[in-house]
């Protein structure tokens, strides 16, 4: 079989920049999220000939649009592409000698107002779907919205930028929201880890140093909720679950939809990280993190586990690192569930 090659193809402001940053390239680095956080790329550059701190010196805002590149990675003569989406360069140094240019993006609306300015509002009458439209359209991109109907009474965003809000509220009610390729993104992560795996792995894929790890620690057998809203003189209680470890909520709502919603996000949130497994291996193009995979060959520490984040390194090679937890068993319906005068 002939030798893999993988490389990165880039798209600056929206030019072909490929002549210009393959002969300084020395590694490039993607960081891939599923949710809570911003996609990001590490571009280190050798700027021997002194370009870079000249005329192709870069700016905050330019835009970076990476391709990773492979070629006969899994047979002779296959060509694989795969989109990294499009950041902002965020961040950049200089460091010498020789003089390197280390180059930091992240995913983020061309509209730097999402992450920046700060706004006070009342939502009323709404849905989250609805909210995340009005978000979308002031970062002039895209929503793609994969979650349930969630109905709201009324929200307040109270001194926060957009991405911190919207990003709350999304989590409140028990789903996640990514940033990619000039697209909000709000999807169902439950119904992800229902999918079959991407791949199977075995410890013959992984580098040596990957770990695995499990913890009893701020988890939880069930929950309890309880709010009392002071204007409509009502008390929401809800439980779910049940054992010895119950987890007290009294996160404010409106109404008891809204507070099982709220009861029944916060317990499966605290449950999910208590497996946790992190490998390193070499690339395999294709997968994302929100795909699962399966872990055999490891006795008890096999299992479904659906990943949170890739490290795409490329430099001498092309390896990925993963952080994955375990999928476990969601508790999506209430044990009980009253509204009360206060």
């Amino acid at each position: 079989m002939d030798p893999r090659k993988a490389r990165v193809a880039l798209l600056y402001n929206g030019t072909n920049a490929n002549v210009q940053l393959a002969p300084y390239l020395s590694s490039f680095k993607y960081t891939d999220v599923a949710s809570g956080s911003s996609d990001s790329i590490s571009i280190s550059i050798n700027d021997r000939d002194r370009r870079w701190i000249n005329g192709w010196f870069p700016q905050k805002g330019d835009r970076l649009q990476p391709t990773i590149e492979t070629l006969n990675w899994e047979r002779d003569g296959q060509k694989g592409k795969f989109p990294c989406g499009k950041f902002l360069v965020d961040d950049f140094s200089f460091k010498g000698g020789p003089i390197r240019l280390d180059l930091e993006g992240l995913a983020l609306p061309a509209d730097s107002g999402f992450k920046a300015t700060e706004r006070t509002e009342t939502y009323e009458s709404t849905t989250l779907k609805e909210i995340g439209q009005i978000v979308a359209a002031r970062a002039k991109v895209a929503l793609h919205y994969e979650a349930g109907a969630v109905s709201i009474e009324k929200v307040e965003q109270n001194n926060q930028t957009d991405c911190a809000f919207f990003g709350s509220l999304v989590e409140k009610y028990g789903y996640a929201l990514k940033i990619y390729n000039d697209k909000l993104v709000v999807f169902d992560e439950g119904k992800y880890e229902d999918k079959a795996p991407k791949l199977i792995l075995t410890e013959k894929d992984f580098e040596p140093g990957w770990s695995w790890n499990t913890k009893l620690d701020q988890t939880y057998t069930g929950v309890k909720y309880q709010y009392t809203n002071s204007e409509k003189n009502r008390t929401f209680t809800v439980t779910a679950g049940g054992g010895g470890r119950i987890l007290e909520v009294n996160d404010a709502a409106e109404n008891l939809g809204e507070a099982t919603l709220i009861a029944l996000a916060a317990l499966n949130k605290a449950n999910r990280g208590a497996t946790t497994m992190s490998i390193t291996m070499m690339a395999r193009p294709g997968l994302i993190a929100s795909d699962c995979v399966e872990i055999r060959g490891l006795g008890k520490l096999s299992g479904k586990f659906y990943v949170e984040k890739i490290d795409h390194d490329i430099g001498s090679g092309y390896k990925m690192a993963l952080d994955m937890r375990l999928v476990q068993p969601r508790v999506t319906a209430a044990k009980s569930a009253s509204s009360t005068v206060s």
